[in-house]
């Protein structure tokens, strides 16, 4: 082939191009690979930018049946570390604390505490089950020194948790957050959630039903009412505080990925010897189609009860 300088010119700038290529494909190949992290710790699961971000790290590999402590980094939109200052006091604690397998079986409620380094917060935690779990970190950025609610409406949390009825009003208003991250404690695989409806639940000698006041539909609130009965069918009035409320319903979607968390709409308890029901009332705001574990969790006789429903949402 003859060449010219216009030829000469056009084999340069392929040369060129083709270089730029394969450095571009390289840096975003072989370097994110290389760079992975092996630490015991989770991906932060936020994405959007105006939430705080989760990250875990485990005092040692968890093993079911074997206690751990897993230390939640939390971090705010700003990127900077959310300390107890940043935080304001919501039913009695900072940052509430929920985690559940992927099969949605084995759930805890536990409280943070503070670490040593800014942004630390520490809970135990002894897994059941091996399988992954979620880790929800639900708490409001704000002061303490911030007006109170009337009446505190359920909310939802997860990757397009809407937070609209609980928007701030006033700048030392709290802004409610929800990080999530994952927790490998085995490779099991979670069993698939029965997509069947039910919203009736016996435990310790207790009936406890809850009723919709419309269908469940994604993106809609829908009235929940809670019932409780004795066993003798009794209306049970006797449910005692529980982290500054009389119940608190924790729901998830399968595999974990979408979060409700509600309380009863009304007053709330001012007392240790105040007792509510048989009748409670939430607003409810789920944020995924599909069938949902949802978990109440109510105080008798000094005794936390963890009772189970199973919600379809369309």
């Amino acid at each position: 082939m003859q060449t010219t300088p216009e030829t000469t010119r056009i084999l340069a700038l392929m040369a060129v191009s083709g270089l730029a290529l394969g450095l571009a494909a390289c840096g975003q190949g072989g370097a994110a690979k290389t760079d992975a992290p092996k630490a015991q710790a989770s991906a932060m699961a936020t994405p959007d930018a105006k939430d705080a971000a989760l990250t875990l790290v485990t005092s040692q590999p968890p093993m079911v049946g074997q206690p751990v402590t897993v230390t939640l980094n939390l971090k705010g939109p700003d990127g900077k570390p959310l300390g107890p200052d940043a935080i304001a006091t919501k039913h009695e604690n900072k940052v509430h604390v929920m985690i559940v397998d992927a099969g949605l079986e084995d759930y805890t409620h536990v409280h943070a505490t503070p670490g040593a380094n800014p942004g630390e917060w520490s809970v135990p935690f002894t897994p059941k089950l091996a399988r992954s779990y979620k880790v929800w970190a639900d708490f409001e950025l704000g002061s303490d020194a911030g007006p109170t609610k009337a009446k505190d409406e359920g909310h939802s949390h997860g990757d397009t948790a809407d937070h609209s009825h609980d928007a701030p009003k006033a700048a030392n208003d709290a802004h409610p957050q929800n990080p999530s991250a994952d927790l490998l404690v085995g490779s099991d695989v979670a069993p698939a959630l029965t997509a069947t409806q039910s919203l009736t639940s016996v435990v310790d000698g207790l009936t406890f039903t809850l009723s919709l006041g419309g269908a469940a539909t994604k993106g809609q609130h829908v009235t929940t009412t809670l019932t409780v009965a004795d066993a003798a069918g009794t209306p049970f009035a006797g449910l005692e505080p529980i982290m500054g409320a009389y119940a608190h319903l924790v729901g998830f979607s399968e595999g974990g990925t979408s979060m409700l968390h509600g309380h009863p709409e009304g007053a709330e308890p001012k007392d240790k010897a105040a007792r509510g029901g048989p009748m409670l009332s939430f607003d409810l705001h789920p944020q995924a189609s599909g069938t949902h574990r949802i978990f109440l969790q109510v105080q008798k006789g000094g005794k936390v009860l963890v009772v189970p429903f199973t919600l379809v949402v369309g």
